[in-house]
């Protein structure tokens, strides 16, 4: 599809929901649906409700990361499965990087029951997968933020369960 729309005129290295013009937004997501073998999940986190101790990115992508992994990994890994593949796009150099590395591990080892993983950390024109995970993430962001559900509901049936919106388990306080 890249190289039709490069042919066509439209500069484009990779899919970005948030960047894509609607007519592209609206091939790729015919495109995907005509998949039928996969499925999305999806956490909701408000940040303004979230505690200020968890709001560190060293902190909050792993705890919230490791949530989304134990959901996938927990009861969906296909009993003849022989190795899991963990794709993220690049991530930054650092801290942040480190201990979303560690989440990533902690959760596979402790919810994969044994079976052998290993994680890449690739820039998402590298891997469809990864592009298909930012239109799903940005679907799910644009009926929670915008109140458009325009995308989300044509991607609905590939939601393995409603987005879990972790924020209105909380305190209920606003911070910010």
């Amino acid at each position: 599809m890249r190289y039709t729309l490069v042919k066509a005129g439209v500069d484009i290295d990779s899919f970005h929901a948030c960047e894509d013009l609607q007519a592209t937004r609206d091939a790729v997501v015919a495109l995907v649906r005509k998949h039928t073998d996969w499925h999305f999940a999806s956490l909701v986190i408000g940040k303004p409700k979230l505690n200020p101790a968890i709001r560190d990115q060293a902190a909050f992508y792993p705890k919230f990361a490791s949530m989304v992994l134990r959901f996938v990994f927990k009861g969906r890994i296909r009993p003849d499965t022989s190795q899991v593949l963990i794709h993220t796009d690049t991530l930054p150099v650092g801290k942040q990087r480190a201990a979303v590395e560690a989440s990533i591990k902690k959760a596979a080892h402790a919810d994969l029951g044994g079976v052998p993983f290993c994680t890449f950390h690739h820039a998402r024109a590298s891997n469809a997968w990864l592009q298909v995970a930012d239109y799903c993430s940005w679907a799910v962001y644009r009926r929670w933020e915008k109140k458009d559900d325009r995308t989300y509901l044509q991607l609905w049936p590939f939601l393995a369960k409603t987005e879990l919106n972790i924020t209105d388990r909380g305190d209920g306080m606003v911070y910010y």
